[in-house]
């Protein structure tokens, strides 16, 4: 075989191999349907995974980024089961998850979880553990420390275990769950007072508590649902009788409603209270958790919530958000209650797994005082 023989085999077998990748590529990453960019294939085989780039923005913690893995067991089948009551419902896929990050001012965490979708989503798992290096400021209760707030560090590491039972064909799940949060604290309180040399004050703390929880679940899917009701009750137990040092409750209820007004629209509303009771570590206390908002800027004893979100469908796989809502601490004393904290914002997202009914994208959120970028895998709502 003379030189240019060679060459040529050589050109038919590279270009053979790349008919054969874009083949393979073709066949996980665009839907037949639509001839549109999806991962639902990919995700289902049993390899899939989906590396997830973290770009973080939280105004809390600065700028940073991070990657997640996210892994989908089981038979996907992107399939519904009976219900029980002469319906479907749509069984989702167990995931499990690591990720590790960090951000500008210091701030580090790695840690994995798992999401258990069992027996045809009969018995629901909830598990995680990591650790978190995180610098932040306290801004007490309902704010109070205004322009003045106190710098700190946390070292703290995580752990959560939770089990949900279907209760018969209906709805409603019965659940109980651990949680374990052991951290080491330092506070800079040097800038409260004009006094130079004050030494930061170091402490540990550990809280540790047993969860009651019942459920209402009727969503479509569970990663960006566009019809259904999901509603949940928890009373958390923390004492020294589960390992933690100070003995409080906390309580907490949730309900997301999500309906589809037309082909392109689907109108979500979110209601949120909490509350603790007890001798609270500053960590445990609630604070509001909307987009926009900085993560613990606005602590109470209790958190009052309500959010509503609006997507438009332009294209099936295309959609424009807009959301907003409103927020209220209360902590029993005046400079304990917050005014009302607004919240609004606009977003975009495209139907990345169409089996999963999985949705990515961007939202711009504007606060009280800040205004963020946040990146979007699921429901902003999700948890």
């Amino acid at each position: 075989m003379n030189c240019r023989s060679r060459l040529l085999c050589l050109a038919a077998g590279l270009l053979g191999c790349v008919q054969f990748a874009y083949g393979d590529w073709r066949e996980r990453f665009i839907d037949p349907e639509d001839g549109k960019l999806d991962a639902s294939e990919w995700l289902a085989t049993r390899t899939g995974f989906l590396p997830v780039p973290i770009i973080i923005t939280e105004p809390a913690v600065g700028y940073g980024g991070g990657v997640a893995l996210a892994f989908f067991h089981g038979q996907f089948r992107g399939t519904d089961v009976d219900d029980g009551r002469g319906g479907k419902r749509r069984v989702a896929p167990s995931v499990s998850v690591v990720a590790a990050g960090g951000t500008e001012n210091g701030t580090r965490f790695i840690g994995g979880g798992h999401l258990g979708i069992w027996k045809d989503d009969n018995i629901r798992y909830i598990g995680g553990i990591g650790y978190a290096d995180v610098n932040m400021d306290y801004y007490g209760r309902g704010g109070e420390l205004g322009k003045r707030p106190v710098h700190f560090d946390s070292k703290a590491f995580g752990l959560l275990q939770e089990l949900q039972f279907r209760l018969g064909d209906s709805p409603f799940f019965a659940g109980f769950g651990y949680r374990l949060v052991d951290t080491r604290n330092r506070f800079d309180v040097s800038g409260l007072l004009p006094i130079p040399g004050i030494p930061a004050i170091d402490f540990d703390s550990r809280s540790a508590g047993v969860s009651l929880s019942l459920k209402y679940d009727t969503r479509d899917n569970i990663f960006t649902p566009n019809e259904g009701l999901d509603g949940q009750i928890e009373v958390t137990f923390n004492g020294k009788a589960w390992g933690g040092d100070d003995d409080f409750t906390r309580y907490a209820a949730f309900l997301k409603y999500y309906r589809r007004l037309s082909d392109d629209w689907v109108l979500g509303l979110r209601g949120d209270a909490k509350a603790v009771d007890g001798d609270a570590p500053f960590y445990e206390y609630p604070f509001v958790e909307m987009r926009g908002i900085k993560v613990m800027r606005y602590q109470g004893e209790k958190t009052l919530l309500g959010e509503a979100e609006l997507r438009w469908f332009f294209t099936p796989r295309w959609a424009l958000v807009g959301f907003g809502g409103a927020a209220r601490t209360f902590s029993g004393f005046a400079s304990g209650d917050s005014d009302v904290i607004y919240s609004k914002g606009l977003g975009i997202r495209y139907l990345i797994a169409r089996k999963l009914g999985l949705q990515a994208g961007i939202d711009l959120a504007r606060g009280p005082e800040d205004t963020a970028i946040y990146f979007q895998v699921g429901s902003a709502w999700m948890r």
